[in-house]
This record gives C-alpha cells, sequence and structure tokens, in this order.
C-alpha cells in the first residue's frame, strides 16, 4: 500500500496541571477546560490522532499502521514493532506546577503492567516563564524512606534536583527518573508510545471533583533510579541545516533550520514532525503541505522530502511571544523537530 506524507489531527488530553496555551498560542482548536497535551503523532488507544487531508483524510493512526505495516513504518521497524506506531509526540502546556512522577522501562512495564514499552521522553523547550524550573533526578543522598517521609509531610521539592532550561534546549528524561514541570512551560514531548505513568506526588492537588489524584508510590518504588540525571541537548543553530540532536534507543531526534530549504533524506524507517517555529512548507512526491508552529506531520519510511521556507501575513509564533498571530519576523528561519524511529 502507498501511503503518502500526511499532516496529522491531534487527539486532545485534559489535565488538572493545564491550561489554555495550546488554542491561545498555537491555534489549536482545543475543548474548552485545561487542555494539557495534544496527541500530535499517536496511534494509542488512550488518544489516536488521526490523517488530517489528502487521499487518506480521517483515517485513525492505529488503523492506517494495521493496513499499511511497512509501507509506513519500514520493513525493520515493522519487524520490530508490527502493527504497532513505537513513537507518540505532544505538545505539552504546563500552566502550573505537574504531578512528581516515574514511568517504567520496557522489562518493568511488561513485568507490572502487561504493557510491551515502558517510556523514556525527550522535551524540546518551546517558551517557558522566567522563574520556570524544571525538577527532574533527586538531590545526591536521598532515599526511598526519605521519598517516603517527604510525600507524608508535603516537602517533596526539597528531594527534587531543579534547574532552568530555555527555549531550543531539548531534555531526555529515561525511564526510572522522576520528574515534574514548572508552572509556565510549552513543549515538545518524545516518547515512546506508553501512557504508564507512576504518580509519587501531587503537591495536595485535587482533580475536577475536588478529590485528591491516586498516588502509585509502590510501584514507584520498584522503577525508580534515586542515581538518574537528566542530559540536556542543544543542536547547532544553522540555517538550513539538519542537526542531530540526540540519539537513543529507540529513536534519534534532529532539528530542521528552514531559512530557505532542507532536504530530509529518505531513511530506511518512517519519522515524524513537528513545526516549533515558524511556518513552512512540506514537500514530498505528490505531497504539498502547508505547515504552520504547532502542526504535525509523518513521512513514509524510504520518502525523499524537502521543508521550505513559507511567510503568512499572521505571522507564527516564537517563544516568548503570547500568540500565534506574533512572532518570527521574516528574516528569522523556522524550525521543525524530526522524529525518526530506531
Amino acid at each position: 500500500m502507498k501511503v503518502p506524507a500526511f499532516k496529522t489531527e491531534p487527539a486532545f488530553q485534559l489535565r488538572p496541571w493545564g491550561g489554555r496555551a495550546l488554542a491561545e498560542k498555537l491555534g489549536k482548536k482545543t475543548p474548552e477546560g485545561l487542555v494539557g497535551e495534544s496527541w500530535e503523532v499517536s496511534a494509542h488507544p488512550n488518544g489516536v490522532s488521526r490523517v488530517s487531508g489528502g487521499p487518506l483524510d480521517g483515517t485513525p493512526l492505529d488503523e492506517l499502521v494495521r493496513q499499511a505495516g511497512p509501507d509506513l513504518l519500514g520493513s525493520r521497524a515493522f519487524k520490530e514493532y508490527g502493527d504497532n506506531f513505537p513513537l507518540l509526540v505532544k505538545l505539552v502546556d504546563v500552566s502550573s506546577l505537574s504531578s512528581v512522577q516515574v514511568h517504567p522501562d520496557d522489562e518493568q512495564a511488561r513485568r507490572l503492567e502487561g504493557y510491551p514499552w515502558g517510556k523514556t521522553e525527550a522535551w524540546y523547550i518551546m517558551d517557558r516563564a522566567p522563574d520556570a524550573r524544571f525538577h527532574i533526578g533527586f538531590v545526591p543522598d536521598a532515599t526511598p524512606a526519605g521519598l517516603r517521609e517527604a510525600v507524608a509531610s508535603g516537602n517533596v521539592e526539597s528531594l527534587l534536583a531543579s534547574f532552568q532550561a530555555k527555549p531550543g534546549d531539548c531534555i531526555l528524561v529515561p525511564s526510572g527518573t522522576v520528574h515534574a514541570v514548572g508552572q509556565g512551560v510549552l513543549f515538545l514531548e518524545i516518547q515512546q508510545s506508553s501512557d504508564i505513568t507512576y504518580r509519587v506526588y501531587d503537591w495536595d492537588r485535587g482533580n475536577e471533583h475536588g478529590q485528591a489524584r491516586e498516588l502509585h508510590m509502590e510501584k514507584a518504588l520498584q522503577v525508580i533510579d534515586f542515581g538518574a540525571r537528566p542530559r540536556i541537548f542543544r543542536a547547532d543553530r544553522r540555517d538550513d541545516t539538519l542537526g542531530s540532536i540526540l540519539a537513543g534507543r529507540q529513536f534519534e531526534i534532529f532539528q530542521a533550520i528552514v531559512a530557505t530549504g532542507v532536504d530530509l533524506p529518505a531513511r530506511p524507517s518512517c519519522s515524524a514532525g513537528t513545526v516549533v517555529e515558524g511556518d513552512m512548507r512540506l514537500l514530498c512526491g505528490d505531497a504539498r503541505m502547508d505547515l504552520r508552529c504547532g502542526d504535525s506531520f509523518v513521512i513514509p519510511a524510504g520518502t525523499r522530502s524537502r521543508l521550505e521556507r513559507a511567510f503568512r501575513r499572521a505571522r507564527a509564533f516564537s517563544p516568548g511571544q503570547v500568540s500565534r498571530g506574533i512572532g518570527s519576523r521574516r528574516s528569522s528561519p523556522a524550525i521543525a523537530i524530526i522524529t525518526y524511529i530506531l
């Protein structure tokens, strides 16, 4: 089955720590309420994205993977993952502190939940409040007993390692790493297709009914790596280049800086992309797609394509701006984050 490149229509997720930035900054047609996540490229049953436009318009991604298999994923990825799309790409809006949480690795996910994959993730920072902090990993000498005591006393923040990051930073958060995101952060998250989260602490926050959300301390303690630390990556920012940000076991992430145009070579596996700054156009075979900041797309395995700079009267979002209608100057390049399945 020949599969063209395609844009995606996301699935939205309400979160108590979410906000309205996905609508107000990126122009997403979100539901009412606190929207924390836009699942841009997802075949996960908790939120399946769909093809947007073209001959496959409206097709759920999980259904497309079952129909197209290796023609979409590539033969190597299909042999590894079968009829499963192994990536989940999200846009995330944290308007208040997210919960302190941890995710299992693949072996732990199989053992504890009967699910094939755990969750290693990477965050590309698009925008953040000046005082926003990232809480990832523990301070030295933290222990399971100390964590239990801190949760009971409401003093968990004192155990968390904390730092600031700036737009353009990409933070790798391996499975087993405890983390929470400070308020006022908008980022792109690339992760394994898993929704297993063990909540350690939720800042004494209630859900929409005023009830405390469930914690998962016993399972969390089985997967936490108390020595885990994040790693921050940043690609060279050179116009009209496709620069490597990081390569992990599950995926490889690149940054396309599009001043005029950037060629995306054919790869043995498919790729997923999201525009994180400016406007551009994707040329892929007979397909020609206009992309605005926050739009996402999928390129099938073995397919060459090209990104070209495009301009609109309503200029696109850029870091530090408050709406999608304000943003990068015509002289500024547009940026897309491209993730290849490994």
